[in-house]
This record gives C-alpha cells, structure tokens and sequence, in this order.
C-alpha cells in the first residue's frame, strides 16, 4: 500500500528475514484478521513489558483503480493512505499519507508519484510540513531467470535540495526453486560522498510448503572503519501444509543480539507463535530479555 521504497527491489528479500515475523517485542500479542478478494481487515492488541496495553484497528481495501488503507491505533501513529493508479496510463500511480498523532500532536503528510516500467522505476516523494524530499530512479535488465538492478536516491531540503544520497546494485537470480539475491549499497552526503558501504546476501531453497532461507548482512564505516555483521535463518519443518505448518526463524549480529521465534499454524483459523531476544555478551538475567507470545486468528 505504502510508496516503493529504494531498498525493497535490491535488498528486499534480505531485509525481510531481519525485520519481520519476530514477536520478542511484546509479551503478547492478539491478531484477528478476515481478507476477501478486495478487502482486508485486522484488530491487533498488545501487552508491553512495562504493563502498558495498546492496539490498532488496519482496513484496506480497494475499488477499480484507488487503494485505501485506514490504520488507528489507540496510541502512537495512525494513518490514512490512498494510492490512485492513473486509469489512462497504468505505469504512474500516485500516492498520498496522512499520519498523525494526536498525543504528541505530530503530523506527517507524504505525497508521492511513482512511474514504473519493466526496464525503469522512478519515485518522487514531498513531505510538506517538513519542507523534505525525496528522489530516486533505477534501472532494471532482465534475463529468463535474472535481473540486474542499479539505481540511486537522493534526499534533501527545500533550502537544501542534496542533503544525503544512496547508491546501490543488486543481482537476483530464482530458478528450480531456488533463489539468490546480492547486493550492494553506499551511503554519504555532499561533504562525505562514501559514509557506509553495506552488503547483503540472501538464498532459499523451497522445501515442502515453505521456503527455507539465508540472509547475512555487513556493514562497514569508513569513519571508524568499523564492521558489523548481521545473520538470519529460516527454516521450515518438513511435511506442512498451507493450513498447518511449522518454522523457526532466528537472527543474530556480531554486537552479540539473538532473537528466536518459532511459528506455528495448526489450522485455517488459528495460528501461534513464541519468539524470545537476548544479548549474548552480557550476563544472562532476566532483566535482559525480551519475550513474547503471538495468536492469530483468521
């Protein structure tokens, strides 16, 4: 629903097996959601650490060719989206985001225009009340089996037009199900035009209902040449099916993090899962760990 961002076509893959499904972040969480073929819709609860209960009610939906989203959330961010695709020329969508939070009495207005071919993918993105933009375009070369994609983003400010950019090329490959993807991306500004130089590489192999995966990440600082190392995993149980299946996702970096969730569908309406976080530097104590439970029911 939300803009193309830069990262999602050339480390996309990477940064998924790092960022989503874990669920060490609360101590438990309630999900009930019911989708159609143009409609989805999800109730979400929360239980923090700190004894703090929240939620958030998300609906999206879509008719002809405008896609809505609604998200409130009893506190932090809510949201609306809408993104038109332009009935007369299919390539150019555009987009526009209302966010806000009326607690802390902070609103963000993101407007968006996305031109996309199979060969190219161009996005401009205004921010209003901030006076902020910005700009990226890249290229995309395309096999049976591979593409190639190389692009750059510019950020800056209305009185500061080039504020910060990012450069990047990827390589992905998916073929006999199996798919291998890497990548490449430098950071920097005006003053600094390489700050950060990060790479990623991902690989799945298909295996039963799932897809079993690898994903490593290192990051490198020119300031303090210093590195960091991120390593993620999944893998899926043998024998699952689409309404009963089994995996185990984990992830850790060279800064001693360790997270661990293990997913469990047991039919079409109920789905589990259990995730717990540490550092593995420090010394083990209760304080130092976060866990969580997560239900889903459909």
């Amino acid at each position: 629903m939300a803009p193309l961002t830069f990262e999602k076509p050339l480390c996309g893959l990477s940064l998924d097996m790092f960022n989503k499904d874990f669920v060490h972040e609360h101590v438990w969480e309630l999900e009930h959601g019911d989708a159609t073929k143009k409609v989805n819709f999800v109730n979400n609860m929360k239980l923090t650490k700190d004894g703090r209960l929240f939620g958030f009610t998300n609906l999206k939906g879509e008719c002809s060719w405008v896609r809505g989203e609604v998200k409130l959330q009893s506190a932090g961010t809510s949201h609306v989206d809408v993104a038109t695709t332009a009935p007369l020329y299919k390539p150019l969508t555009l987009h526009s985001k209302f966010a806000f939070d009326t607690a802390k009495k902070n609103n963000v207005l993101t407007l968006a225009a996305e031109h996309a071919l199979p060969f190219n993918t161009t996005q401009f993105k205004f921010f209003p009340y901030e006076d902020k933009f910005s700009a990226f375009s890249m290229l995309h070369l395309k096999g049976n089996t591979w593409t190639l994609t190389a692009g750059g983003e510019v950020t800056g400010l209305k009185k500061d037009p080039y504020g910060s950019h990012v450069v990047g090329a990827a390589y992905k490959n998916a073929c006999c199900s199996r798919t291998y993807q890497l990548a490449a991306r430098v950071f920097g500004d005006k003053e600094v035009p390489v700050k950060t130089v990060v790479g990623n590489v991902y690989a799945s192999a298909a295996r039963g209902f799932g897809q079993n995966a690898f994903a490593a990440t290192v990051e490198h600082k020119l300031e303090d040449a210093s590195n960091k190392l991120k390593f993620a995993g999944l893998w899926y149980m043998a024998g699952g099916t689409a309404n009963a299946h089994c995996y185990l996702k984990g992830k850790c970096d060279s800064d001693g993090q360790v997270a661990v969730t293990v997913f469990q569908r047991f039919n079409e309406r109920l789905a589990a899962a259990v995730g717990i976080d540490f550092n593995a530097k420090t010394q083990p104590a209760l304080t130092n760990v976060n866990y969580g439970f997560k239900f889903l029911l459909s």
